[in-house]
């Protein structure tokens, strides 16, 4: 929803109450019914249907059944889609065949690389890329459990380009690391179905001592938005599976590195290094 919200345009002061009443108590009040949002604002039923039309909705119902359906996708977890999968294929385990897990799984991902790309605002896009790309600022990578190999890959690729990447190891290290973080700096955390304290942390540290931030999670509804500069988002339904792909999320940093690699000062040196580096230390068998 706080995407529709951003491109809502103007609200009037009425409306604007139940945004903010949206806005402060996402995803908590996902499930709450019209009678509850026009008693915590203080406003008409009416002026929550207009403000449900502005957002694109048909009415407060569809508005209702939307939140619903994140509500659910931030609250369920692998082991509660796991056994759904489970259950769904002894049900339908005589009616039809299964999808081979292979082919089910490749489906998955090109819906989601699809929605991912649809839903993708090119603007913040480029944004985080010029940041990312500004090798003259110090730039910190931050996840937690499964994203943080991901940012490892992407972190270690783009070392190849620019200097002054610091992807951040575990969190018991990361107080050491981030100490003395300065103005200048970025940092582009990721965060994946949860909203993990660690990474709510890095970024209200960073806001606090000016630096820019950026978000990279397939959470529209998440808390930690309100804490990024700049957030990109990625699709990852697959209820039927028990871990979501993270193949948008992989796509989308390699699409920054495309950007970036291109224009960076420093891309050719540091290749050339990095190369000569591989060749000296018998990184590879011959060919």
């Amino acid at each position: 929803m706080r995407h529709r919200l951003a491109a809502a345009g103007s609200l009037t002061p009425a409306e604007q109450l139940v945004a903010d009443y949206y806005e402060d108590g996402l995803p908590g009040v996902a499930l709450a019914d019209l009678r509850r949002v026009c008693e915590a604002t203080g406003v008409s039923t009416a002026t929550v249907a207009r403000f449900a039309r502005k957002l694109g909705y048909a009415d407060f119902r569809d508005l209702s059944r939307a939140l619903h359906r994140e509500a659910r996708a931030d609250l369920d977890r692998p082991r509660d889609r796991l056994a759904r999968a489970s259950a769904d294929g002894a049900a339908g385990a005589e009616a039809t065949a299964p999808t081979p897990a292979p082919r089910r799984r490749f489906e998955i991902a090109v819906h989601e690389l699809h929605a991912t790309l649809d839903g993708l605002d090119v603007e913040v896009f480029d944004r985080v890329a010029a940041l990312v790309g500004d090798a003259g600022r110090p730039l910190y990578l931050g996840a937690v459990a499964s994203g943080r190999p991901l940012l490892d890959h992407f972190g270690l690729l783009l070392s190849y380009v620019r200097g002054q990447v610091t992807v951040l190891p575990g969190t018991d290290q990361w107080a050491h690391v981030l100490a003395g973080m300065t103005a200048d700096s970025v940092v582009l955390a990721s965060a994946f179905d949860r909203h993990p304290l660690a990474v709510h942390g890095l970024l209200r540290f960073a806001r606090r001592r000016g630096a820019t931030t950026a978000l990279i999670t397939n959470r529209r509804t998440s808390p930690l938005v309100r804490d990024a500069d700049h957030a990109l988002f990625v699709s990852s339904r697959g209820e039927d599976v028990m871990f979501r792909t993270r193949a948008p999320l992989l796509v989308l940093f390699e699409a920054l590195l495309d950007t970036v690699a291109p224009t960076a000062p420093e891309a050719g040196t540091r290749a050339r290094d990095v190369e000569e580096l591989f060749d000296a230390l018998g990184g590879y068998v011959p060919s």
